[in-house]
């Protein structure tokens, strides 16, 4: 028990009658002293009716919530390990993010109208450029291609934030699944082709759902980059489309990097990148699965990620059927 008590994580040992029974140096600085009391006593924090449920269903889980500690407000993640419940002050890291955040609206905001004005601007040359020496004409289409990538960033991190901030007017409509899988795929050509990959899709005809169809077609897009870019070269990544009476699923898998076990629940927070990535040494901010998981809610849908490190990753989204 010594051991425990060296963690910089909170250590909470609970007994059959959902009491704690020991508590290390750590949870000792938080919680004071609450050897003998019961979990709803010991842990005084929002949402602690899901982690009392997965205790009682002896399920892993990994919550986010926030603590009062001296008049200050301090965020904690918590995990649950029957018979343990491990607790960590995530303080600094949510001030660090909400910093990004607010660096991230400022640069929406200013990139905005200049993006639209080069982005007008190009479109004419581009217009023009048959009459162009050769040269000036291939300049131009190098612009436009980098141009539309930052403005699709920009679009990207305006989205982040209404999602966030609960902005986003959601249009409900009738969406051909096959159609939409088919355009993202054929978007992302040039992607998977450098790389040499092998694209399947296996999917039933005809497949349809009632949703937003915006939201729907990022979620499937951000996942499938996701993919592709961490696949190795000549390579090959699956897609499945399925149905139940409940939902509408689409699996995606790779035999790429994979993810470790103990990074996947962070994999959807803002600017969150893993060390395969990081290693990798391939660009990205880290928002593409933070959109992904804010659009899911939105929508009411589920994602489910399972990966084996350095052997690939299936990710399997579910979006409700709404009659």
């Amino acid at each position: 028990m010594r051991l425990l008590d060296r963690l910089w994580e909170g250590v909470l040992l609970i007994d059959e009658r959902l009491r704690v029974v020991y508590q290390n140096e750590y949870a000792k600085n938080y919680l004071g002293n609450v050897y003998g009391l019961a979990i709803s006593e010991a842990l005084r924090v929002p949402r602690l009716s899901e982690i009392v449920d997965a205790f009682l269903a002896n399920t892993e889980t990994v919550i986010e919530t926030t603590f009062v500690k001296s008049g200050v407000e301090k965020h904690f993640m918590i995990r649950t390990i029957n018979p343990h419940i491990i607790f960590q002050d995530i303080s600094e890291r949510k001030l660090l993010e909400s910093a990004k955040m607010d660096f991230v609206n400022s640069l929406v905001h200013e990139f905005s109208t200049p993006l639209t004005v080069i982005n007008g601007y190009t479109q004419l040359l581009m217009d023009e450029r048959s009459s162009l020496p050769a040269e000036t004409s291939g300049t131009v289409e190098r612009i436009m291609r980098s141009t539309q990538r930052l403005s699709k960033l920009v679009d990207e991190l305006a989205m982040l934030s209404n999602l966030e901030l609960h902005n986003y007017k959601s249009t409900v409509q009738t969406i051909n699944l096959n159609t939409l899988v088919e355009e993202v795929v054929a978007e992302t050509e040039p992607k998977w082709k450098k790389k040499d990959l092998t694209i399947s899709v296996n999917a039933p005809t005809d497949l349809y759902l009632k949703s937003d169809a915006l939201l729907v077609y990022r979620i499937v897009a951000n996942v499938f980059s996701n993919s592709i870019k961490y696949s190795y070269m000549g390579g090959k990544v699956e897609i499945q489309l399925s149905k139940d009476k409940n939902s509408v699923s689409v699996s995606i898998q790779d035999h790429g990097m994979g993810i470790r076990s103990e990074e996947i629940p962070r994999i959807f927070e803002r600017f969150y990148r893993s060390s395969s990535a990081k290693a990798s040494g391939m660009s990205g901010l880290g928002l593409g699965l933070a959109l992904v998981k804010h659009a899911l809610s939105v929508i009411g849908g589920t994602i489910e990620v399972n990966s084996r490190y350095m052997l690939g990753t299936e990710v399997t989204v579910k979006f409700p059927r709404v009659d």
